[in-house]
């Protein structure tokens, strides 16, 4: 069987490329995985930097295209599988799968149509490709940056069209995995169509407790737009604490840099918040160092989501987590908003804390800090629910659903 896996943003090497590379990987124990984009750009590296072994994993690099146009090529194998978030392909394969991390809202109301018609104009007047509009005049490509640099949503929309009716693509794809049941929940709400849980696995293993200093720590891309981080809320937060006299602790934010004039606008903004605090702010670390800092680090606090409405905006909340999921590996006890993935990841009261106000974060913070003994039995319970998102029982959840769904993949 021959087996192709699309993921557009494969050069990222991001939590959803691990995911997708994941599944590419285990099937490829099996069967003839080709991975395919329109880059071969970290490919080299990918093994290295997510942990996967990719030795039977093929690439195939193909011309950039919008996703309406790749239907043919899902007809070259005996299974396609679209793991390429926003991206809807009208599949051809006799079997297909889509990896959701999580649904688009269908659009719908007056003026949808509307909305469409001007995106399709603009887009051939900028001359936009899923790329970059290099072909267009001069003027026009300093034009389309300068739109994309204050509007990065509708960049994305630009170079991303989606399809009229959304839930009719979703529906030619005979098994839709879910990455969380917070995920899942809304993939029955937008799209009503059955879906199964795949939680992506996360390298438990690299992790570990080290010497625990006084350390809060966060993980996160450095960007704006929807699924935004709120590193400025946890600054707030932070800056809060030490006003009200907490002396000796420092809050770490990581994460890696993101393209484009507005994202680092926005890191900016976080620098200069964080200006004259106990604030640390690392871009762009290596695995090692990220994994040391894991290490060293008590309390781990995860913010996405906080002032939204998760019934109005559940995009904006975080998925599933898998920085969530290293940090309790490593022994920091999480303090996380309880919203979104995050439910599904941290018991509270049993291996950290959920809090819904700014509050209720500084006041559990400031109960861990107090009492080094309760850290220490929250932290060895999350290490050990941690291993729920090792790489076996990935293997074990993803031989499960195909076997439950009658797939013709098996492993």
């Amino acid at each position: 069987m021959r087996i192709g896996l699309y993921n557009r943003h494969l050069a990222t090497l991001g939590g959803g490329e691990r995911h997708s590379l994941a599944v590419a990987s285990v099937l490829a124990e099996h069967y003839d995985v080709q991975v395919v984009s329109h880059s071969a750009d970290s490919w080299s590296t990918a093994a290295q930097r997510l942990r996967l072994n990719l030795d039977r994993v093929t690439l195939r690099v193909v011309p950039p295209q919008f996703a309406a146009e790749l239907a043919p090529l899902t007809a070259e194998y005996d299974c396609f599988i679209n793991a390429s978030n926003l991206d809807f392909i009208p599949p051809r394969a006799p079997y297909n799968i889509m990896l959701v991390y999580f649904p688009l809202a269908p659009t719908t109301g007056l003026t949808a149509p509307a909305r469409r018609q001007v995106a399709t104009t603009l887009r051939r007047w900028l001359q936009v490709t899923p790329e970059t509009p290099e072909g267009a005049p001069a003027g026009t490509q300093r034009l389309y940056r300068w739109l994309a640099a204050r509007l990065p949503e509708w960049d994305a929309r630009l170079r991303n069209p989606q399809p009229a009716a959304i839930r009719a693509v979703a529906d030619q794809y005979q098994l839709l995995c879910a990455i969380s049941r917070f995920t899942q929940r809304w993939i029955d709400r937008y799209w009503q169509l059955p879906s199964a849980v795949v939680y992506p696995p996360v390298a438990v293993e690299e992790f570990a407790p080290g010497g625990k200093e006084t350390h809060i720590l966060s993980v996160g891309r450095f960007f704006t737009g929807q699924h935004n981080k709120r590193h400025l809320v946890m600054v707030e937060a932070f800056r809060a604490l030490v006003d009200g006299g907490l002396t000796g602790w420092e809050l770490h934010l990581a994460g890696g840099l993101t393209p484009g004039a507005a994202h680092a606008a926005y890191l900016e903004q976080v620098r200069v918040a964080a200006a004259g605090y106990p604030i640390v702010i690392h871009t762009d670390l290596s695995f090692e160092a990220l994994r040391h800092l894991y290490a060293r680090s008590a309390i781990y606090w995860h913010a996405a989501g906080y002032g939204y409405d998760e019934e109005e905006e559940p995009i904006r909340f975080e998925h599933f987590g898998i920085t969530t999921v290293e940090a309790m590996a490593a022994g920091c006890v999480p303090v996380v908003y309880a919203a979104g993935g995050q439910r599904e990841l941290v018991a509270d009261g049993v291996t950290g804390y959920g809090w819904r106000t700014l509050a209720e974060l500084r006041e559990r913070t400031q109960l861990l800090i107090a009492d080094s003994a309760l850290r220490a039995r929250l932290a060895e319970v999350a290490v050990l629910a941690s291993r729920r998102f090792d790489w076996a029982h990935f293997r074990q959840r993803l031989a499960e659903t195909l076997a439950a769904a009658d797939s013709p993949v098996r492993i």
